[in-house]
């Protein structure tokens, strides 16, 4: 806390002060080998009322400039500015959230950043403007599922870095052509398919009331459902029980797509449906 005989009438000079209590903080965070990960700072007025500010970053910090610059992005930010009215009495700062911060190696060519600092101080800027939830990063989840194999979490959330072993889509030659698809359908989309047999892979489809003719095609993959999280391994006749059998298909055009039967012929469904899940580059 930092408190005042005389209020302080600029939110400039405020601003200045706090930049100081952010280097104080700093020095502390530093002699802990910690640095910052949410900075939360109160102004309060002479009249009572309090102005709170909460900026978080993607990697610990404890530069008092890069604090004062989130602070001054989350200022402009608001929709009703700082009025300092009668001036303010105290300034209150505190890292409710501190994590290990290693020291790192200035760069030989004259001590620039790291290009991941840039890209995380770039990342809390944009999740300030933005909101925190509109700047996304992508996280492994495990799940053999394709839609459930990534998290699209807010950027400036941190998580501890996954091993996850190669998969057999990324595993092989760099040369040959991809096993999954960059983009996915969220949710998959419905498409009509002629099959030469019932549970034989599909000769053509149509999707988008266009008709495609399939020349080539990959497959079945099969995938199963995660019977083990449902309740007593009763997973019949629920949608998310079903197997998918996928293949990838490439029309007359030379389009290639990812689509799958939902549901085992005769086993799991009497008339399976047919989706569309991702389209190839």
């Amino acid at each position: 806390d930092r408190r005042f005989a005389e209020p302080l009438g600029s939110t400039a000079y405020a601003l200045k002060i706090l930049e100081e209590m952010a280097a104080e903080a700093g020095e502390r965070l530093a002699e802990r080998g910690e640095g910052g990960r949410r900075f939360e700072a109160v102004f309060f007025r002479s009249d009572g009322l309090a102005f709170p500010l909460r900026v978080e970053t993607s990697l610990p910090v404890r530069d008092a400039p890069a604090i004062l610059r989130l602070m001054r992005e989350r200022i402009d930010a608001l929709s009703d500015p700082i009025d300092p009215g009668f001036g303010f009495d105290m300034l209150r700062l505190t890292v409710p959230q501190a994590e290990r911060l290693a020291p790192t190696q200035l760069a030989l060519e004259g001590g620039e950043a790291r290009r991941e600092d840039s890209v995380a101080a770039l990342v809390d800027r944009l999740s300030i403007r933005a909101g925190r939830a509109r700047i996304q990063r992508l996280a492994a989840s495990d799940s053999h599922i394709p839609e459930q194999a990534q998290l699209a979490l807010p950027a400036v959330e941190s998580r501890a870095p996954e091993n996850w072993p190669k998969s057999r889509e990324v595993a092989g030659d760099p040369g040959d052509p991809p096993m999954r698809p960059l983009h996915l359908f969220d949710p998959p989309q419905p498409i009509e398919v002629v099959a030469q047999v019932p549970d034989g892979p599909p000769h053509r489809f149509r999707w988008r009331r266009t008709l495609h003719d399939i020349i080539r095609f990959e497959g079945p993959e099969r995938i199963a459902p995660e019977w083990w999280k449902a309740k007593d391994g009763a997973i019949e006749g629920e949608s998310s029980g079903r197997t998918r059998d996928y293949y990838r298909v490439e029309d007359a055009r030379g389009r290639r797509y990812w689509i799958f039967r939902h549901g085992l012929y005769g086993a799991e469904e009497a008339h399976p449906g047919w989706y569309i899940h991702g389209l190839f580059a």
